[in-house]
């Protein structure tokens, strides 16, 4: 994410357009972020201005956050010093990743002054500083620390501003040419890596574009003569040029759907390179998204780790009751020993402590303990009370060990639709479902919410075919009994936690033969790609006609049973997936 000063300086000539806009409202939607809502002659429009350490930025945006109910100290300053205002001028400094935005607002004696909001995008050390002009001391930051946390600066209120400390790099808006070329020669690696070392501004990834631009790359510095480093001094400044007027080209990389870069400029190496009209729309696309991601995968984790403690539980509970049930079997020659004791007991008398028997089933001698106060066929009862309460008890496990590996089954079914969700909707079907379940506790501001209901996976084969794959468990449901003909053709994992998918048959298709050998395996291998097996080579799926798919009574959301199927062995790594993923 090369938000470098290349980035900036393009940025920083579109943000321009807010010049004499007027600051209406100001929020902090994040512990570091603020949103300033600013009215332009254009319209309303939302500036972002981030200082988290991972994603730092300024941009125009239209994604809307929910704020706090009680706005932090910072954001009421800013309210207080700047709303109403008018931006006067944004500017980059020294083509560093830093901005500031000159506003000129009433005071408390009614006269214009004019703040500075020194805007800093440096990783983790990442500020928004409010500073008085006149006498370059600091009203309040996003960030606050003292000299115990930097020797360099403080930035504290009435403190006075000190810019971050410069890293020895030129400036390659007013360096010469000579001088650029001794920063390079200083350096050793590759020429990338010398004009990342030796430019102000400019990041790895943008070092390596630049030398890809140039036909340069992969050359060590130390080979560079007068040619190399004129024609990336050159194409630098051209680029500078070209952000510094507005004739930048941006646009963003992607990787099966997926923002994975960002420039003012066409990312060269990478095929999936999408333009926008400017930086903004550009940066505003790739954070929304990538956040949007971040925001997915915190909620799937958090998901995942609920519903993965109910599954350990329920895995703890199948070994204690198959412990008990094989327990429970080792009683079954009780009912032996009292047949034996019964058989004998004209041999027997009261008072023994133990019996040496024949087993006429294995004609081999057993002994058997006796309990001497009671008479042998009191102690033939004795045993066929406790091989009858054991016979009992099995009976009882067997239905709880069938109960729970249900649950078992059910729970990893879930956990595969948590791995495969793609966005916000597919978890919230989800958790609706488990706390439809009981599983989860029904969060008070979704009291009463209803699933999302999304619509399913939706594919075409390479025969035109639609194959649909079930979201949840809610929607598996609805897709195979509700939605489905019953000719259509049903496929899922053979004994694996998975989704359902059904391929649509038209009516004239009476025999499973006449669907192409392509068409079954593309919809066999969705099947396997959306189940626990996804990463396995070789995969089992199950396929038969819908009507012969069926729901038991009182079963969990999902769970069918089925008959007349036949199976096949597909990859769901395979080219198959990828396809049908990069086209969906």
């Amino acid at each position: 994410m090369p938000f470098d000063g290349i980035t900036i300086k393009a940025l920083a000539y579109e943000l321009n357009n807010l010049c004499a806009g007027r600051i209406d409202k100001i929020y902090q939607p994040e512990r570091d972020e603020l949103a300033l809502s600013i009215r332009t002659a254009g319209g309303h429009v939302k500036l972002v201005i981030s200082a988290n350490a991972r994603w730092s930025r300024i941009h125009i945006s239209d994604t809307r956050k929910p704020n706090p109910t009680s706005p932090p100290s910072f954001c009421m300053m800013l309210r207080k010093v700047l709303e109403g205002g008018k931006i006067r001028s944004v500017e980059q400094i020294d083509f560093e990743r830093i901005i500031h935005i000159t506003i000129e607002a009433i005071d408390d004696f009614g006269d214009w002054k004019k703040k500075i909001l020194i805007c800093e995008f440096m990783g983790k050390h990442s500020n928004i500083i409010l500073v008085n002009p006149e006498n370059n001391l600091i009203i309040d930051a996003i960030k606050k620390y003292g000299n115990d946390v930097s020797s360099f600066r403080e930035v504290l209120p009435g403190k006075p501003y000190i810019a971050p400390p410069g890293q020895g790099k030129v400036d390659p808006t007013t360096v010469s040419y000579s001088d650029f070329c001794s920063a390079i020669w200083q350096q050793t690696g590759s020429l990338a890596d010398a004009v990342f070392k030796a430019v102000s501004g400019i990041s790895p990834f943008s070092a390596r574009q630049i030398c890809l631009h140039c036909g340069l790359s992969d050359l060590p510095v130390e080979e560079c003569g007068e040619y190399e480093l004129t024609t990336i001094f050159e194409h630098i400044r051209r680029l500078i040029r070209a952000c510094a007027v507005g004739s930048a080209q941006p646009g963003v990389v992607l990787k099966a759907n997926r923002p994975l870069e960002f420039a003012p400029y066409i990312i060269e190496g990478m095929s999936e390179f999408q333009s926008y009209p400017c930086m903004n729309e550009a940066c505003d696309f790739f954070y929304s998204q990538l956040l949007n991601q971040a925001r997915l995968e915190s909620i799937r984790s958090n998901l995942s780790r609920q519903v993965r403690i109910i599954l350990d539980k329920a895995y703890k509970k199948k070994m204690a009751q198959e412990g008990d049930f094989n327990s429970a079997q080792d009683k079954e020659k009780y009912r032996e020993w009292g047949e034996l004791i019964t058989t004998y007991a004209y041999q027997l008398h009261k008072g023994q402590t133990e019996a040496l028997l024949t087993n006429y089933y294995t004609n081999e001698e057993v002994l058997i303990p006796l309990e001497a106060r009671y008479t042998p066929i009191e102690n033939a009862q004795r045993y066929y009370k406790t091989y009858n309460k054991s016979k009992r008890a099995i009976n009882h496990l067997q239905e709880l060990i069938r109960i729970n590996q249900a649950e078992i089954d059910y729970l990893e079914s879930v956990m595969v639709l948590i791995n495969k969700a793609e966005n916000q909707n597919d978890l919230d079907d989800v958790i609706y479902e488990l706390e439809k379940g009981g599983y989860l506790k029904t969060h008070t501001r979704r009291t009463g919410k209803q699933s999302v209901k999304t619509e399913p996976r939706h594919f075409i084969s390479s025969d035109g075919f639609d194959i649909l794959v079930g979201r949840n468990n809610h929607q598996n449901d609805r897709l195979t009994l509700k939605q489905s003909e019953r000719r259509d053709l049903w496929l899922h994992a053979k004994n694996i936690p998975g989704t359902h998918v059904i391929v649509r048959l038209p009516a004239d298709m009476k025999s499973i033969d006449a669907l192409s050998d392509r068409t079954l395996e593309e919809a066999a291998s969705l099947a396997a790609y959306f189940s626990k097996a996804s990463e396995s080579d070789k995969v089992p799926v199950d396929y038969t006609f819908r009507n012969n798919v069926r729901k038991p009574s009182g079963s969990k959301p999902g769970m069918v049973i089925y008959d007349n199927y036949w199976t096949i062995m597909v990859n769901p790594q395979s080219a198959i997936i990828n396809r049908f993923l990069n086209n969906d």
